[in-house]
This record gives C-alpha cells, sequence and structure tokens, in this order.
C-alpha cells in the first residue's frame, strides 16, 4: 500500500470536500420537492374548525390542517375552504381583516392575487388555491375532511 499521496491528489481533496459542501444546499432544497414531508402524504383526520353560527357571510374564518394555514368563508349559502399555501412558490397568502367583500388576498413573495374564494385572478399563480372539502353538520359545525373539494 501506498502511503504517499501525491500533491495533486491532496489538492484534488481539499477542493473536493468544500464543493460537496456547497452542492448539499441547493440538493436539500430540491429533495423537499421531490420527496415532500410526511404531513403532506398522511391523509389528515376530519378535524371541526367552527360552527355557521361564528362564520360571518364573506368574513375569513382562518386555521390550520395538517399543519397548513387555511381559511373557510361564508359565500352566499355555501362554505368554501382552501389552503393558503400560494400557487406559485407556496409562500402564506395575507388574508385582509374584516370582510373580504370587494377585496383580494394577496401573496407577499411576487404580488400574486386571489379572491375571497380561492380563485387566481392576477400576478404569476398559475391555479388556484387548493380547495378543502367542507362538511356542515346538522348541529353547524364546520368539517373538514380528506381531499379537495
Amino acid at each position: 500500500m501506498d502511503s504517499n499521496v501525491s500533491r495533486r491528489k491532496f489538492l484534488g481533496g481539499i477542493i473536493a470536500i468544500p464543493t460537496l459542501a456547497a452542492l448539499g444546499a441547493p440538493l436539500a432544497a430540491v429533495g423537499q420537492y421531490v420527496y415532500p414531508p410526511d404531513s403532506l402524504l398522511q391523509p389528515p383526520a376530519p378535524k371541526k374548525i367552527g360552527t355557521l353560527a361564528e362564520l360571518k357571510p364573506m368574513e375569513a374564518l382562518r386555521f390550520d390542517y395538517n399543519d397548513i394555514p387555511c381559511m373557510a368563508i361564508k359565500v352566499k349559502d355555501q362554505v368554501i375552504a382552501y389552503t393558503l399555501k400560494c400557487t406559485h412558490l407556496g409562500c402564506t397568502v395575507d388574508v385582509p381583516k374584516g370582510s373580504l367583500e370587494g377585496k383580494k388576498l394577496v401573496c407577499p413573495c411576487h404580488g400574486g392575487e386571489f379572491s375571497p374564494e380561492g380563485i387566481n385572478v392576477g400576478g404569476p399563480p398559475p391555479k388556484p388555491l387548493v380547495r378543502l372539502a367542507v362538511e356542515v353538520k346538522e348541529n353547524g359545525d364546520i368539517i373538514v375532511k380528506e381531499g379537495a373539494a
């Protein structure tokens, strides 16, 4: 076994270590999209988010579902719910306080705009916010369930 390491091999090793370290961060970032966190893969349990009496027309009811920020809103006689993750790059969309009548939800990252119903109306988002399945019980409880609406 040769214990003498040439200068070329030594310098190659010295250069390889920081190069591999520098490549690690971007690879880790790409990895989160290729292999999403378990919370996105596990089917979440149904969750009570409030009652019809608490939900005023066109006002947001914010909640977390499966560790993802979401909101529900009563539009006419229908309750809809969706995630607040922008469909452009996944930033959390800002929700104005009070009535959302005539207002837009805005993504602070790149200015994406959504209607109160979660429909993309401006900026770079390619599609509406992800809708969630909602069930309103006879007693008025609002339940968010697994799957999209």
